[in-house]
C-alpha cells in the first residue's frame, strides 16, 4: 500500500476460518489530492474510490487457491506450451508459496488461466488463458471488488492506491469474460478480479476496450476454429524507462497473441496496444506515438519483452492488412477489424 503525507493508513486484521485481511487508507489533505490530480473527471473521481474517500483492499485467503490446475497446455488437443523467461526474468519472477500443486514456483494457477508476475514492477510478465466458446456464458460484472493474492506477498503486487484519483483504470489482462466457462463459470469471473491480473491503463483506452479486448470474440465468431477453442497469452511491455507515477513505472504498450486451431495445424497471430500517447498526456509530457492496436510479428514481442515464444513461429499467420500499406512490419486494426484477415 502506498502511502502518501495527509494520509493515515490503517490496517486491520480479522483472524477468523477465513483468515480476511483488510486494509483501509483514509485521505485527510483533500486539497492537496485535488491539485494532484486537478485532471480527474468528477464521475471518474467517484467510480475509482470506493465509499469516496476510502479504498478497501482484500487478500483472499490461501485455502480460496486449493486445488488450482490453471492454464491447461493441452486444452486444444496440440501442445501449446507457456513462454520461456530469461534467466533474469525467473530472479526476479514472484514464487507462489504453494508449491505443493505445482511443479514451477513462479506460476500463479486460477480458474482457466495462470499468471506469472514480476515481482519487482508488482506486474505481470504474462498470463496465459484457454477459453472455449462453445460453453461461454455472458455473467454480469456487478460492482468491482479486487482482491490481494496471498500466495504472493503484497508487496508484489499493485494495489487500490495508484488507481485513486486519477485517469487510470484497473485493465484486466485475461479478459474478464474469457475464463469464463464451464460449470467453474463463476469462480472463474471472480478469479479475474485479482491484482495479479491488474494492468494499469488508460482510461481512455479501457473506454474504447472492445477493439483491444474484443479480439477473441471476433474470432470466435467470424473464423473457422476447431471446437471454438483459443489459447491467448496478455502482458504489459515493462521498459527501466516507463514514466514513474505515484511510486509505479507505467507500461506504455501492451501485446497479446491468440493461438487457435485452423484446419489441422496451430494457427498464431500476435497484437500490440501502444498507449504511449494517451499516458504521457496524462502526466503532462509530450509523446512520440500515437495510441492505436496493431497486428505484429511474433519477433516484435520476444524482442519487447525478452518473452520466448520461437515455438510458434512456424504457426504464425501471415501478416497482412489486405493491400493497405505495411509500416514498420506491423499494420493498425480497423474497428470493424476489415483489415484482419485470420
Amino acid at each position: 500500500m502506498i502511502s502518501r503525507p495527509g494520509s493515515i493508513h490503517l490496517i486491520h486484521k480479522i483472524m477468523d476460518t477465513n483468515d480476511i485481511t483488510f486494509s483501509v487508507t483514509v485521505h485527510l489533505n483533500g486539497k492537496q489530492l485535488a491539485n494532484d490530480f486537478a485532471a480527474q473527471s468528477p464521475s471518474r473521481f467517484e467510480e475509482n474510490v470506493v465509499g469516496g474517500a476510502t479504498a478497501l483492499e482484500v487478500a483472499r485467503p490461501r485455502s480460496y487457491y486449493q486445488g488450482y490446475e490453471g492454464y491447461t497446455k493441452d486444452f486444444l488437443d496440440i501442445p501449446v506450451e507457456l513462454p520461456t523467461l530469461t534467466e533474469e526474468q525467473r530472479r526476479n519472477a514472484a514464487k507462489n508459496s504453494d508449491t505443493k500443486s505445482i511443479n514451477d514456483p513462479t506460476i500463479l494457477p486460477y480458474t482457466h488461466f495462470s499468471i506469472v508476475m514480476n515481482r519487482r514492477r508488482q506486474l505481470a510478465y504474462y498470463t496465459a488463458v484457454n477459453i472455449d466458446g462453445s460453453q461461454s456464458q455472458e455473467l454480469s460484472r456487478g460492482k468491482d471488488r479486487w482482491f490481494f493474492d496471498s500466495r504472493i506477498a503484497e508487496s508484489e503486487q499493485i494495489g487500490e492506491a495508484l488507481y485513486s484519483r486519477n485517469a487510470l483504470d484497473r485493465g484486466h489482462l485475461v479478459r474478464r469474460l474469457d475464463p469464463v466457462w464451464g460449470p467453474q463459470a463463476q469462480r472463474a469471473n471472480d478469479d479475474t478480479f485479482h491484482f495479479t491480473n491488474c494492468s494499469p491503463q488508460h482510461a481512455r483506452f479501457n473506454q474504447g476496450q472492445d477493439l483491444w479486448q474484443g479480439l477473441e470474440n471476433y474470432l470466435l465468431h467470424t473464423a473457422d476454429i476447431k471446437n471454438k477453442r483459443i489459447t491467448v497469452f496478455t502482458g504489459p511491455v515493462m521498459q527501466e524507462d516507463d514514466p514513474l507515477y505515484k511510486g509505479v513505472r507505467l507500461p506504455l504498450a501492451f501485446w497479446k497473441i491468440l493461438v487457435y486451431v485452423k484446419g489441422e495445424n496451430l494457427a498464431a497471430a500476435a497484437y500490440m496496444l501502444e498507449q504511449e500517447q494517451l499516458i504521457e498526456d496524462m502526466l503532462g509530457r509530450e509523446a512520440a506515438f500515437e495510441a492505436g492496436t496493431f497486428r505484429v510479428e511474433l519477433n516484435e514481442i520476444k524482442t519487447r519483452t525478452g518473452l520466448d515464444f520461437d515455438y510458434l513461429k512456424a504457426h504464425e499467420l501471415p501478416l497482412s492488412a489486405n493491400g493497405l500499406e505495411l509500416v514498420a512490419k506491423r499494420f493498425r486494426i480497423r474497428m470493424d477489424y476489415k483489415n484482419l484477415s485470420m
